[in-house]
């Protein structure tokens, strides 16, 4: 990456094997000295980076955070052109679906992390609560966008908290659906 420090190269390294870590694992199982081994750093060397759990988990969230806002970007640009209407929250579906695929493990992994601390979640309650403005400013039928919203954040929710089994309800079914409804 043009650009990147060695410094930021060893936190990205240092993320991605947190959420590695915590996907295989567990957020159950979640320390720095854990942490540090499977990036393959010294735990000095990640709290240099890091300086504390929270600090670490703090920057996994927005990780997470900033990911699924490029991804719906990505997809938003995809759909520019497109003649359907619901283009943001068709987007955001779309977004949202290839993230669910990606990390509904590491998701449940950090919210068992952030248990003590529940304002390492305020980076996910400032992008929904951003995203949930532009969808009733941009959308043509807000109520219908409210619900198809709805639904999704249930389809998300159920994949962290594994209340159902996804092939059982169908999961990409009903969100394919989903994106036909926004047509």
């Amino acid at each position: 990456m043009k650009g990147t420090t060695k410094a930021s190269r060893t936190q990205n390294r240092i993320l991605d094997a947190a959420i590695d870590y915590v996907q295989a694992q567990g957020g159950g199982q979640f320390s720095l000295d854990a942490i540090a081994k499977h990036a393959g750093v010294s735990k000095g060397g990640l709290l240099y980076n890091f300086p504390s759990k929270q600090a670490l988990i703090r920057a996994m969230v927005q990780y997470h955070v900033d990911s699924t806002r490029e991804t719906i970007a990505s997809e938003e640009h995809k759909l520019a052109e497109d003649p359907y209407r619901h283009k943001l929250m068709r987007a955001f579906l779309k977004g949202l679906c290839s993230k669910f695929k990606e990390d509904n493990k590491a998701a449940s992994g950090m919210l068992a992390a952030i248990a003590d601390d529940p304002s390492l979640l305020d980076p996910v309650r400032v992008f929904h609560k951003e995203m949930y403005a532009r969808i009733q400013d941009e959308s043509e039928d807000p109520e219908l966008a409210t619900l198809v919203y709805l639904a999704v954040e249930g389809v998300h929710s159920n994949g962290i908290f594994q209340v159902l089994d996804e092939t059982q309800l169908n999961v990409e079914e009903q969100l394919e659906r989903m994106f036909e409804i926004l047509k």
